[in-house]
């Protein structure tokens, strides 16, 4: 920038001489070349000029922190609202067990008479609570992160109703604890889906049933 400004006083000052010489020029034709030195010069303030830096975001105070919610959710029912945010959902059960390395074989046996696709979600088996995403997930992705591992989150509206998964019955409300179960379907109580696939589960496993409970449909961040 520094140059081309030296450079356009130069033409101006010998402009100004020329003008002293001989007769002046017409008057658009000057006023043509004032308005392209001045575009030009616009054009290269605007292409050297570095990009605002984003302000960065001030740290909350302790005061801010430990202050208490606001006054509107004083009167809120959160056993009302939880209850609002919980649906009942049916699972298709082919097995229950207390071993994984079972629980396994019969998901990988079920995908293919069943013609499922196994869709375990990245869980792993967990010595300390059943079933445990990875580390990484916990710590990294749940809930935006910053969560401790071992975290297991059971099987809800995930979008899918035809699917092999393995998952806890700690998690499920009502469920016997400490079995590893083989889900082939799940649906809302009372989903066409969940009948379809138990009679197909039956052709396969006599001892496929149903069990339902309710399922927090919300965030539990």
């Amino acid at each position: 920038m520094r140059y081309f400004t030296f450079a356009l006083l130069f033409t101006l000052f010998s402009c100004n001489q020329e003008d002293t010489a001989t007769p002046p020029k017409d008057t658009q034709q000057q006023k043509e070349i004032s308005e392209t030195a001045e575009t030009s010069e616009t054009g290269n303030s605007k292409n050297t000029e570095e990009a605002p830096t984003e302000a960065p975001l001030p740290e909350l105070t302790e005061e801010q922190e430990t202050a208490a919610a606001p006054k509107e959710f004083d009167d809120m029912d959160w056993a009302e609202f939880q209850e609002s945010m919980t649906k009942d959902f049916s699972f298709v059960i082919i097995i229950s067990t207390k071993s994984y390395d079972a629980a396994l074989k019969r998901a990988k046996d079920a995908s293919e008479k069943l013609g499922y696709p196994i869709d375990l979600r990245g869980l792993h088996e967990n010595k300390e609570i059943g079933l445990s995403f990875s580390r990484e997930v916990c710590e990294d992705e749940i809930c935006g992160g910053g969560l401790s591992y071992p975290i297991y989150i059971p099987r809800s509206d995930w979008g899918e109703e035809k699917y092999v998964s393995i998952e806890y019955s700690d998690a499920f409300d009502g469920f016997t604890k400490g079995y590893y179960i083989v889900v082939v379907a799940s649906g809302e109580k009372g989903a066409p889906v969940v009948k379809e696939t138990l009679s197909k589960a039956k052709k396969f496993y006599k001892d496929a049933y149903t069990k339902t409970c309710g399922v927090y449909m919300g965030c539990g961040c």
